[in-house]
């Protein structure tokens, strides 16, 4: 997969406010990797406004949080929680209007902790706001241990940020261009 070829990503969380496509008060976020980042391109809904046409500025936190957990999980393949966030607001962030955010990491400090970075662009392509959380990292058997989903939900996560999802996309792509 080349840098700039981008893939859907699986996605199993149907009632999360950030990602899940069955939550109807959320974000509804689809992503796609380049295998180097994660990203999502979204409009952020008037219900979630902040002053006059202004989104809120907890949702763009969230919205960058999000893409951060999943590039985390993902690109590390390893389950994680949001430690510090700190957030950068440079632009105004207008509701109703196209973003796209971009996750990435930005350094991993030990086996136990990574520092991920997210950047929110405007439909100018001009950065809105910056994030950079410090997450901890956990396997999924200490995951499970932590008590935080059920057992099958957790199974069905493991598969979602897998290699195996890799696999299985390179195996379409080879078809694909095999047809």
């Amino acid at each position: 997969m080349q840098p700039n070829e981008w893939r859907p990503m699986t996605n199993i969380a149907h009632e999360c406010f950030g990602c899940g496509q069955h939550n109807h008060q959320g974000l509804k976020m689809r992503f796609f990797t380049n295998e180097q980042q994660v990203r999502s391109d979204l409009v952020i809904p008037g219900h979630l406004r902040g002053w006059s046409n202004l989104a809120h500025g907890g949702v763009i936190t969230t919205v960058l949080d999000e893409v951060m957990g999943w590039a985390g999980m993902y690109l590390l393949n390893q389950f994680l929680l949001t430690r510090d966030i700190k957030v950068r607001f440079k632009l105004p962030v207008r509701i109703g209007e196209p973003v796209s955010v971009y996750g990435f990491i930005a350094e991993q400090k030990n086996d136990r902790q990574v520092v991920l970075a997210a950047e929110l662009r405007n439909a100018k392509g001009q950065v809105a706001a910056k994030a950079e959380g410090y997450f901890a990292l956990f396997s999924a058997e200490k995951f499970a241990a932590m008590n935080i989903m059920p057992a099958d939900e957790l199974e069905r996560m493991k598969g979602m940020f897998s290699s195996v999802q890799r696999e299985q996309m390179g195996v379409l792509q080879a078809e694909n261009a095999g047809a």
